[in-house]
């Protein structure tokens, strides 16, 4: 009975740790696509706005 009852404990604390896995990994795909889009936007943002200056300087 003890060997079920540990192999239970087992099956449990390996599915917790897969579940808690695959849910940091959810998260950070998440907040990579998140804050990448931002600083994509951002870097555009700067290089139109640099572009217009040099532009603008020579003429």
């Amino acid at each position: 009975m003890i060997p079920i009852l540990m192999g239970a404990v087992g099956v449990l604390a390996t599915t917790i740790n897969a579940v808690g896995i695959g849910a940091t990994a959810g998260m950070g795909y998440g907040l990579g696509r998140k804050y990448g889009r931002k600083i994509c936007e951002l870097a555009e943002s700067a290089e139109a706005r640099l572009t217009g200056f040099i532009s603008k300087s020579s003429e």
